[in-house]
């Protein structure tokens, strides 16, 4: 698969401002499933070796708010506040068959469907609507521009091959 090494960090989200005077903390969660969240272990928060568990999570319409356990005022909460929320790699889920983590796709060689060869992900940048897989080229490339391409399964994103460190796009050349 890949060669990374298993206790690399994989950021969760960014915490916010503190919420309320309980030790509640606005949350941009980078996933979609707020059940797995909340019963991960050994979370850490960047720059620190603080090691910390979620207590509770509350939504608020769009707007997700953390409660970490042994975190009880504004004050305390403030302290999190532009940080991340890490996970190593190796306590990460496994996944079923043809299931990934989007780290995964870094790295990537991305073909179209003419069978031409638009350079390695990069990157994968969040956005609102969509994630959005930045391309470089590389050598033997189909040319030597950098692409932005939505990770829109169905519509461009044909196929994700892990094990080939392939992904395969609907995605012209000239995009």
């Amino acid at each position: 698969m890949n060669n990374r090494s298993t206790d690399r960090e994989i950021s969760l989200g960014r915490f916010g401002k503190p919420f309320g005077l309980k030790g509640y903390i606005y949350f941009r969660y980078y996933g979609d499933d707020l059940e797995t969240l909340a019963k991960y272990k050994g979370l850490l928060i960047s720059d620190s070796l603080f090691s910390v568990e979620i207590e509770n999570l509350l939504k608020h319409g769009q707007k997700l708010t953390v409660k970490i356990i042994g975190i009880d005022n504004r004050d305390d909460a403030e302290k999190f506040r532009g940080k991340e929320l890490l996970i190593l790699e190796k306590d990460l889920p496994s996944t079923k068959l043809e299931e990934y983590y989007l780290f995964e796709l870094e790295n990537l060689k991305v073909v179209n469907e003419e069978n031409e060869l638009l350079g390695r992900i990069d990157q994968i940048m969040k956005t609102g609507a969509n994630d959005v897989l930045v391309v470089k080229p590389l050598s033997g490339s189909v040319d030597k521009q950098e692409r932005l391409i939505p990770f829109s399964k169905d519509e461009v994103i044909r196929e994700v091959d892990i094990r080939r460190r392939l992904v395969y796009v609907k995605w012209p050349k000239d995009y």
